[in-house]
């Protein structure tokens, strides 16, 4: 989080985001803008120093930077060229990029930075006065833009995160598209690599929550659309249906609709 003198607050803990509320009161944090993320651990160490924003400063002033996703390969190109790391998050890779840009302006420098990323990702990005997003050529992973009623604009990985923050959503953050806002408004440009969309079908099956619209689509219906199909191309005889896990409960509901057999609970 950023504050109005232009230094930067980080605030981290290793702790399940249900218990976060607790330790942080975000009315006591200085500033009026910040990006935050709540670290599913796929690589690297699960300790507090690879807890995202991670937070450099360069010739230019200061940079966060949070990610969803993974990069693959550009950091032993970087290392081969002298750079350091920190940590073992790849996220550091998106830093040392921004920071070595030839560009001047902000968003070029975030756009040169994506154009020689390699993977799947979602970007969320603050410096002193200004607020991005990026978001990778395949649209792997979910990126939305919101406003709230004051005019200030959000991003979020999940649309839930608008509602609980009294915010409309606007739209997707396009793949290849890179979203810069600050006070003069908002600039957008897309990464010159295109590619065929290929989003994660895993966001559907089970990481959003059935209240979630993923990819401008609603996580119950496609659950449950999944379950009806299974009736269709895998049918069984069976007494009662049982989701396993919970994310396959609104699944299992259209499964049982479609083959008109009863849903239980059976697993806890």
């Amino acid at each position: 989080m950023l504050p109005l003198e232009g230094e930067c607050t980080n605030v981290k803990e290793l702790t399940l985001k249900e218990e976060i509320v607790g330790i942080l009161s975000l009315s006591e944090l200085p500033g009026s803008c910040a990006i935050a993320n709540v670290r599913y651990s796929t690589a690297g160490h699960s300790k507090l120093v690879s807890v995202h924003p991670f937070v450099a400063g360069f010739r230019f002033g200061s940079v966060a930077v949070a990610h969803n996703g993974n990069f693959v390969n550009y950091r032993s190109k970087l290392e081969d060229n002298g750079s350091i790391f920190n940590m073992a998050s790849d996220t550091e890779v998106v830093l040392h990029l921004i920071a070595t840009s030839k560009h001047r302006p902000f968003l070029l420098r975030v756009v040169d930075a994506c154009e020689n990323l390699k993977g799947a990702y979602s970007l969320v990005f603050l410096t002193e006065d200004k607020l991005g997003a990026g978001r990778d050529p395949f649209g792997f992973r979910p990126l939305v833009m919101g406003r709230r009623k004051n005019g200030a604009m959000v991003f979020a990985s999940e649309t839930c995160a608008l509602d609980l923050i009294d915010a409309t959503y606007e739209r997707e953050v396009n793949p290849s598209e890179v979203v810069v806002v600050d006070h003069t408004g908002i600039q957008s440009l897309c990464l010159v690599t295109h590619q065929e969309t290929k989003q994660c079908i895993f966001e559907h099956i089970y990481f959003a929550l059935p209240n979630y619209v993923v990819f401008r689509r609603s996580m119950y219906e496609s659950r449950r659309k999944f379950g009806e199909i299974l009736v269709t191309e895998s049918p069984v005889e069976c007494d009662v249906v049982i989701a396993v896990p919970d994310s396959g409960v609104v699944a299992v509901l259209g499964y049982a609709a479609k083959a008109r057999v009863p849903f239980q609970q059976g697993m806890k």
